[in-house]
């Protein structure tokens, strides 16, 4: 077991590892497995994203595409500096829009402390409602990207416009079954998870992870995130092309950046040494403590979730590629 496993403030965790084909870390503390399903929370935008990129690989959207002219004027008149923004700009977290969930409203409330106190559904009729009544963070495709859940969430609802599909049916037909994803579905809020904690006190919030779907209401287990990844990152669901040369910019979740429908973090030369010289991760973590993250310059795939809020894994993923390549060379040395 890792020493992160270790840390007596994570109970339930799951680790998976692969270098290229081979899988070389498989760990799990508490009730958990490989093949407990766990809400795997905002990684859940990376199946949006595969689906947008699908649909510009088969000609039914462009990356200029503006959302005006696929949603309709009553969702879209509820979004600032709405005029100008396309389909690449919701992609990136480009688009200025303001992130419902963390932003303070005029009132004083934040929606996630609302959450926290009492799990609740927040559809999307109310997720407009709240952004309307909010300012832009950001220029419009300007250096600095703002992460917010609205971006992936009217994606989907653009993919429902342009198919005629609905959520289920899009990720039944355009990710499960292409890779045989058994037990990856959308939240209902009645699934048996391990619990999901924010420090020493377990949270309730699968009625609020529900009802956000496309950007963040995937269950799944880890073994199916695994493939997912290794799926999206190996030119398995859509053209490479789309995440060849990303531009990342940096987000407000410093030092992290988003380009291409992925977050990407790098570390400092130096941290990188004590590493094995990794310098680089792309993929994607959720609130939940989930994370898919990949590092080209390794060819290794990191998936899992720590189902704890207070604590972010990106040291620890950073050290399992470290480990993972490590093996590697010592095997190759034997």
């Amino acid at each position: 077991m890792t020493n992160f496993l270790k840390n007596k403030a994570i109970h339930d965790a799951t680790l998976l590892v692969y270098r290229g084909d081979a899988k070389c870390i498989d760990e799990s503390k508490g009730r958990m497995t490989n093949d407990s399903p766990f809400a795997i929370a905002s990684v859940s935008k990376l199946y949006t994203h595969a689906l947008i990129f699908q649909l510009i690989d088969g000609g039914a959207l462009v990356y200029e595409t503006k959302l005006t002219d696929v949603l309709p004027r009553d969702i879209t008149k509820h979004l600032p500096q709405v005029e100008d923004v396309t389909i690449r700009h919701l992609v990136d977290q480009n688009t200025g829009f303001p992130n419902y969930e963390m932003d303070r409203q005029p009132n004083g409330k934040v929606l996630m402390n609302e959450i926290f106190q009492h799990d609740r559904r927040v559809e999307f009729e109310e997720v407009l409602e709240i952004v309307s009544r909010l300012l832009p963070k950001s220029k419009l495709g300007g250096q600095r990207a703002y992460y917010a859940d609205v971006n992936a969430m009217l994606l989907g609802k653009a993919a429902e416009i342009i198919t005629g599909k609905s959520a289920k049916q899009l990720l039944a037909d355009h990710i499960c079954r292409p890779l045989d994803l058994v037990r990856t579905h959308w939240a209902d809020g009645s699934e048996k998870i391990a619990p999901i904690y924010n420090g020493a006190h377990v949270v309730a919030c699968q009625q609020y992870l529900a009802s956000q779907v496309y950007q963040g209401g995937i269950i799944a287990t880890n073994s199916e995130l695994m493939r997912f990844t290794r799926a999206f990152f190996g030119g398995k669901l859509f053209s490479p092309s789309h995440i060849a040369r990303p531009t990342f910019h940096p987000i407000q979740f410093r030092p992290l950046k988003y380009g291409s429908g992925m977050m990407q973090l790098t570390v400092a030369s130096l941290v990188a040494y004590f590493l094995g010289g990794v310098r680089e991760i792309c993929g994607h973590s959720g609130i939940t403590g989930s994370f898919a993250f990949y590092c080209s310059q390794k060819d290794v795939f990191v998936t899992g979730t720590v189902n704890q809020f207070k604590y972010k894994p990106y040291a620890t993923i950073f050290r399992l590629i470290a480990a993972c390549d490590k093996n590697r060379k010592s095997n190759d040395e034997n």
